[in-house]
């Protein structure tokens, strides 16, 4: 039975030990490993499982167990911190959520209570007490002095619970070796005082509920990332206010103590996230004391908190207390409603405005550190409400019907942060006036309500490229020209297009680098195709239009692009001297020739003749080949087919197709057919014997090993000797006495040493002749035998 609060991975070891098995044979009896639509087991499985399950490992569970697919769901951590985790795009948790990284402390007495089984709190950043013996956790193995979890349990091992089973702090040549230190016999032991023990029972109801209900957020309620990424604000700067010597009078009497802060000493600042369950239960505690009122966060926060700090993650009560640490007074929203001016109509003014405001416009004055589409279309909206009562919502449904009014809210925090970021909120003020005061060539209105969905087909962008001898690229670069044209003529998000659903669909960040590296050919080829296709709208307006930043007193400040280059789609050409090949041509020399002399492929010089409208010739130069001398080269002296086409000066192709013609039958191609396969060695001679044993690929090396083997007593013996082994020699020793026409050898039996035959004395003899054997070893071949 799992336990409560205890992780997949611990008790799949347990089950393991309890079965006398490895992990990687209890997760292929659980079917958690080694079956279709299941990942493959590898080094981090276990690790793997404790996070999330696959829909099949939990239907293996259920027919293994017999026991619900929900109660294995809720030993994950994805389960069990549901409401801490945040999600990348790609399915895994995000690095900057509070919940991520395994811390693996642990208390030794639950430990040894349960017999050696985790619980899944202790995983967690946020775990650091025990509230059953009163305790902190345990940070390190006594005996490796690393976080006893810190790899997954190897598959290949028997696990033995509440034993580390981390590699050993020493260096071991033994792949299996792991550090088994007891862990529940960790002499370390730090009482958790009762406000150390209240935020640890706070934090953990949390995130099991999912919202915070105490403090500053009685009437918030807000959600679980929000009040854990609120702690670790305030946990930093409680532990950062105690490095400084400074002490408040609402902070608990036993957390006065700055000894178990440690995460400052090679910089000097306080780390986010402190590696040890002393600080962490400190700054934890201290953050738990200061959420109870809103004084203690401005007291605790100012001077400590960045004024570049972003508040996205943060809960809305903590923001205002960032505020007011900060000595903010009012909000940029409220600033820009309250701005006087002559004309406030917004449906007026959002149609002289394109939904996401211009590129030269966003890059100037929106945060650097916003998604640039997002910040420009609340730049936009922030326009469109300048000196109004709407909300961000009804003001951004003015401009994109489809866009969310919290983008806007996203936005608009950032602002007045700095001095640039608050001169951004006087040049909206003076955009907003100017659009009112001055008549623009666009109706934006009028473009957002154009169907689009015909704009730039595939073929006329091939057309322009080609005409601009520029590579189209493939279908990525057309959709993404395609995308920048669509964003030029409506001003509309990209996600509004009538084909943002096609597969391959560019970002926004792909239509913003296209254009700052697109050639200006290029640039002025869509500028006609977006006029022409305006013009068959019935729209009398120019492609684009963007004021100048002067006209609201910004100076432009981003630096322009250079002029993009794209390679050209036949580089080569430019290689070619057209009149050069012209004449060369008329003169009666081949294209491959003039190819040659250019150092270009033939066709370019066929493209270059054929853009001067000169007729080529057709056909090839005729090649005259005697069969009776190419029989001779291929049958009787062993020539190869390259050697052949080498000598004649034309290619493998020629010289097959005259073997066929001439009726010779051609060699089987690969390995058996080069020259050193079907040429007899040099050193045979006349001999017929030698003849025979000295072709074909390995031939001298098998002559010398025999040599070798006709010294030895035992074959295994020559095998030794040579480095191989004693099928490889065997194979080769019944293979040159193949060549022979005989057996060479007699193996060694009980008693009898080997022993060559009559054929194998012949074969020794003219061998050592051929291979020059001289000196001891010739002595040997004599006492042997040999003549």
């Amino acid at each position: 039975m799992p336990l409560p609060d205890e992780p997949l991975d611990s008790w799949v070891e347990f089950m393991a030990h309890s079965y006398g098995a490895t992990v990687g044979e209890m997760a292929r009896a659980l079917g958690l490993v080694g079956g279709k639509g299941i990942p493959a087991a590898g080094a981090q499985s276990s690790r793997a499982w404790s996070t999330a399950l696959e829909p099949q490992q939990l239907r293996n569970l259920e027919l293994t167990t017999g026991r619900s697919g929900d109660e294995y769901r809720a030993m994950t951590r994805t389960t069990f911190a549901a409401n801490a985790i945040r999600l990348t795009p790609q399915g895994r948790i995000s690095a900057s959520c509070p919940a991520t990284g395994v811390a693996a402390r642990y208390c030794p007495e639950c430990l040894a209570d349960s017999g050696g089984r985790w619980r899944l709190s202790w995983q967690f950043p946020f775990g650091f007490a025990c509230l059953r013996h009163k305790r902190l956790l345990v940070d390190a193995c006594p005996g490796c002095g690393q976080p006893p979890r810190l790899i997954g349990h190897p598959l290949t091992l028997v696990p033995e619970p509440g034993r580390c089973h981390n590699r050993p702090a020493t260096e071991s040549t033994v792949l299996r070796a792991r550090c088994g230190a007891d862990l529940t016999s960790s002499e370390e032991f730090v009482a958790a005082h009762s406000e150390t023990r209240e935020a640890q029972r706070l934090i953990l109801r949390v995130v099991a509920t999912g919202i915070g209900e105490f403090g500053i957020y009685a009437d918030g309620r807000p959600s679980t990332i929000q009040v854990l990424s609120d702690m670790l604000l305030l946990s930093r700067a409680g532990r950062q206010a105690l490095v400084d010597g400074e002490r408040f009078e609402w902070m608990p009497e036993g957390q006065a103590d700055a000894s178990p802060i440690t995460s400052h000493r090679r910089t000097g600042k306080v780390e986010l996230r402190p590696s040890t369950a002393r600080e962490v239960a400190l700054g934890n505690t201290i953050a738990f004391e200061a959420l109870q009122a809103g004084e203690r966060i401005t007291d605790l926060l100012r001077g400590r908190v960045s004024i570049h700090t972003a508040l996205d993650h943060y809960s809305p009560p903590l923001r205002d207390h960032v505020s007011r640490a900060l000595g903010r007074t009012r909000r940029p929203t409220a600033t820009l409603q309250a701005v006087k001016v002559w004309v406030t109509n917004p449906e007026v003014r959002a149609a002289k405005l394109p939904a996401v405001l211009w590129p030269e416009w966003t890059a100037r004055l929106a945060p650097r550190r916003l998604d640039a589409e997002i910040a420009g279309g609340a730049l936009a909206a922030a326009v469109v409400f300048v000196g109004t009562r709407l909300t961000h919502g009804s003001a951004i449904k003015l401009l994109d019907q489809e866009a969310k009014g919290r983008q806007v809210s996203h936005v608009m925090r950032s602002f007045g942060r700095n001095a640039p970021e608050a001169d951004t909120i006087r040049a909206i003020a003076r955009i907003a006036a100017f659009l009112d005061e001055t008549p623009t060539p666009i109706d934006f209105a009028r473009r957002r309500a154009i169907d689009y969905s015909g704009i730039l087909p595939r073929d006329e962008w091939r057309e322009i490229c080609r005409s601009r001898n520029v590579l189209p690229g493939g279908v990525r670069r057309w959709q993404v020209a395609r995308a920048h044209l669509y964003v030029l003529l409506s001003g509309n998000r990209l996600a509004r297009a009538p084909f943002a659903d096609e597969p391959g669909f560019p970002p926004f960040a792909a239509v913003r680098d296209l254009r700052a590296g697109m050639p200006a050919a290029v640039a002025a080829a869509l500028d006609a195709v977006g006029a022409d296709f305006l013009r068959l709208q019935g729209v009398d307006e120019p492609v684009s239009w963007v004021p100048e930043l002067g006209v609201v007193g910004v100076s432009d400040e981003v630096a322009s692009p250079n002029e993009g280059r794209w390679p050209q789609a036949r580089p080569a050409r430019a290689a070619v001297n057209s009149v050069r090949a012209v004449a060369a041509y008329s003169a009666g020399r081949s294209v491959s020739e003039i190819a040659f002399d250019h150092g270009v492929a033939r066709q370019t010089v066929g493209r270059v003749l054929a853009a001067e409208e000169v007729e080529t010739r057709r056909g090839r130069r005729s090649t005259v080949i005697d069969p009776e001398w190419l029989r001779e080269r291929y049958i009787v002296e062993r020539h190869t087919i390259p050697e052949i086409a080498a000598e004649v000066g034309v290619t493998m192709t020629t010289i097959n197709r005259h073997l066929e013609a001439a009726g010779i039958p051609r060699r089987a191609r690969g390995s058996a057919s080069r020259a050193t396969a079907i040429r007899v060695d040099p050193r045979a001679g006349d001999s017929p014997l030698l003849r025979t044993i000295l072709v074909g690929q390995d031939a001298t090396q098998r002559a010398e090993r025999f040599l070798i083997v006709a010294r030895h007593d035992t074959m295994t013996a020559a095998a030794r000797e040579i480095g191989v082994t004693l099928s490889i020699l065997a194979n080769q020793m019944k293979r040159i006495g193949s060549d022979a026409g005989g057996a060479l050898i007699t193996r060694a039996q009980r008693g009898q040493p080997l022993t060559l035959t009559e054929l194998g004395v012949e074969v020794r003899r003219e061998l050592a002749e051929a291979f020059g054997v001289s000196g001891a070893e010739g002595r040997e071949l004599l006492a042997e035998g040999c003549p």
